[in-house]
């Protein structure tokens, strides 16, 4: 199900467990959902981070402004 979520903890997402929160959050699975997603990102002029499988990456402390759309 296709749902957005608001101020996520992006701690548990990456494999140094660090990291404040996003301002808005969404796990897609398909091509029509991430359409929907980055819809909704452009409309409301927020960044957008693609987050993978979470290593390789940290995540400041003071989180994400914009939508992290996890794959």
């Amino acid at each position: 199900m296709f749902r957005i979520y608001e101020y996520v903890s992006l701690n548990g997402l990456n494999t140094f467990k660090v990291g404040g929160k996003s301002r808005f959050f969404v796990g897609v699975a398909s091509v029509k959902e991430l359409s929907k997603a980055v819809s909704f990102a452009k409309k409301k002029k927020l960044p957008i981070f693609i987050l993978g499988g979470g290593s390789n990456i940290l995540v400041s402390d003071i989180g994400f402004p914009g939508l992290v759309i996890k794959m």
